[in-house]
């Protein structure tokens, strides 16, 4: 039997959130939509110019624990190092939607950066997940509220998807004069992500095991 290799959790976190900055990026590019979380952000950068799409997520994670404060009426000192993560996924965000902007537009090249960003989202987040530190505000964000009202984690994500869709719809057409961020990528996202994740869970489970250096941080948020 083979040895299973040993990682950090918070090296785990850190290389999911490099994969998945290169993943929205790809899928960018590839331009048949990107996923619901990343979606509305992405069309507030189109609508004011001005504010980086990197910088539009923070911004869009800041506001949902704003709303998040609002309802629970409960800060938790874990708040303090999701809003500097989501500043620094921002940052990284931006640095790869430069470094890869330059990228041939082929039809069939935008299929393959689908594709690629497709698989490398769930390889970010079966790491991400597997980490054991649910440290991005919308991790927190959702978690949060399925406690707070008594539903399922499903419920609320599905409510939440919907929402960010909708306004994303809303304002893009509205603003934009056409549908932006949202396209068919989207709704495939939608079904097949969660399968993805669970495939290359498996895989890496075989190879891999994932264990945090310190367990306060994941005790932070909760």
């Amino acid at each position: 039997m083979e040895k299973k290799i040993t990682i950090p959790g918070e090296v785990s976190f850190v290389a999911g959130l490099l994969l998945v900055s290169i993943a929205i990026s790809l899928m960018v590019i590839a331009g048949f939509g990107i996923s619901t979380i990343s979606s509305l952000p992405y069309v507030l950068s189109c609508i004011v110019k001005q504010i980086s799409f990197g910088i539009w997520n923070p911004v869009f994670q800041i506001g949902l624990l704003v709303v998040l404060l609002a309802i629970t009426k409960r800060f938790k000192s874990g708040y303090i190092l999701s809003i500097v993560l989501s500043l620094f996924f921002g940052v990284i965000l931006d640095f790869f939607m430069n470094v890869l902007s330059g990228l041939p537009t082929e039809f069939w090249e935008r299929i393959l950066y689908f594709v690629s960003g497709y698989v490398i989202m769930c390889l970010a987040i079966a790491l991400m997940v597997g980490s054991k530190i649910p440290l991005m505000i919308i991790d927190t964000f959702l978690n949060d509220l399925t406690i707070f009202f008594h539903v399922t984690y499903r419920r609320i994500k599905t409510l939440f998807d919907i929402i960010c869709v909708v306004l994303s719809v809303i304002f893009s057409i509205t603003f934009l004069g056409e549908l932006v961020g949202v396209g068919i990528g989207t709704v495939i996202l939608a079904f097949i992500t969660g399968f993805g994740v669970q495939g290359l869970n498996t895989i890496l489970s075989k190879v891999i095991i994932i264990k945090p250096w310190s367990s306060r941080l994941g005790e932070m948020v909760k």
